[in-house]
């Protein structure tokens, strides 16, 4: 397992060191890592190809090998066991606090960095574990490409919100996490393409064929655990069909 520190984490452990908030760096720190282990282990679990954990100032990524078309009920155990394993965590500190064998003040501060990671992970803001939840829900009840737009819409719009709220609170580490969360966001909207051309040469390539079947009208309405039938004016093509001739260029 490898484990990478994003240059934003190391310029606010940096501040919190020069500070003397060495305590607060280590307890923060430890939930952020115990927290992308569940994701990591979980992950392994499934088959799904975790690569490393890249850590940042807001929590930590995940990055996996897997596919785009990876069973939901799979992804999803993957995005809620990071609270999970955090939540796990802090029952554990919170034992060993009732057993008096830690100082109430590095009590409080597990606490108050247990619930901040918390609850700004569940926000539906790309990517943070709440989006990933968000995004599986929605490409159940929503093309693969629309389900993503959705989302993003929905990552952009809360972003607003939390910059609005938090106005007046502004400091370097609000400002570095406000940085990196919507670099990813652009990241994400200009990768829109490349995650449905991914998408459809996986279920190509790997003769991926859910069991539930639609028709559609065009190629953009695919769904991510349905099978398809393409209507055209001269008739129908199956999904089989229609991604032979793609990939195979007979179009």
């Amino acid at each position: 397992m490898k484990i990478e520190f994003h240059y934003t984490y190391i310029i606010i452990a940096l501040g919190f060191i020069l500070t003397g908030y060495f305590s607060n760096l280590i307890i923060f720190t430890s939930i952020i890592i115990i927290h992308e282990l569940g994701h990591y282990l979980i992950a392994k679990y499934n088959k799904l190809n975790p690569v490393k954990i890249i850590i940042y100032p807001f929590g930590g990524i995940t990055k996996m090998n897997n596919l785009v078309n990876t069973e939901t009920t799979k992804e999803l155990l993957v995005a809620i066991s990071g609270i999970l394993f955090q939540s796990i965590y802090y029952l554990i500190i919170v034992f060993i606090y009732k057993h008096n064998l830690i100082r109430e003040y590095i009590f409080n501060l597990f606490t108050k960095y247990h619930y901040s990671i918390f609850i700004f992970n569940i926000l539906p803001i790309y990517p943070l574990d709440g989006s990933k939840v968000l995004s599986l829900i929605l490409s159940k009840y929503f093309p693969f490409k629309k389900s993503i737009k959705i989302n993003i819409f929905i990552s952009i719009i809360t972003m607003i919100i939390l910059l609005i709220v938090n106005y007046y609170k502004f400091n370097y580490t609000f400002i570095l996490i406000s940085t990196v969360i919507v670099d990813k966001l652009i990241k994400y909207y200009k990768n829109i393409n490349y995650l449905f051309n991914k998408y459809l040469l996986e279920r190509y390539l790997y003769k991926i064929k859910p069991k539930r079947n639609t028709t559609i009208l065009k190629i953009d309405n695919m769904y991510k655990e349905k099978y398809h039938i393409i209507k055209e004016k001269k008739g129908y093509l199956t999904e089989k069909q229609y991604l032979n001739r793609r990939f195979k260029g007979k179009f």
